[in-house]
């Protein structure tokens, strides 16, 4: 697996994971509180995104679609996600 195919394979993860989270949210359960991957940090180091960039530039651009991604309908697996994650 090439370096790109694992960042974008951790992002669709993650992306799944906080769809799922989110809708655990929804339900009452609190579930972003306790359930953090910290995915963003591996990503953007695997990126190399220099210091600081994380949390203004890229950061954003991934935060905002982690917020897309709960629009989508959940499936089995993290398929659908791969559009976002590439884009990402």
């Amino acid at each position: 697996m090439s370096n790109k195919e694992l960042i974008i394979s951790l992002i669709q993860q993650d992306l799944k994971h906080s769809q799922l989270v989110v809708g655990l949210d929804e339900l009452g359960l609190e579930a972003s509180e306790r359930h953090c991957l910290q995915l963003l940090d591996i990503v953007a180091d695997l990126m190399k995104v220099p210091e600081g960039d994380v949390e203004f530039d890229w950061g954003r651009v991934y935060v905002t679609y982690m917020a897309e991604c709960t629009g989508v309908d959940i499936e089995y697996t993290a398929d659908s996600m791969r559009p976002f994650a590439e884009y990402c």
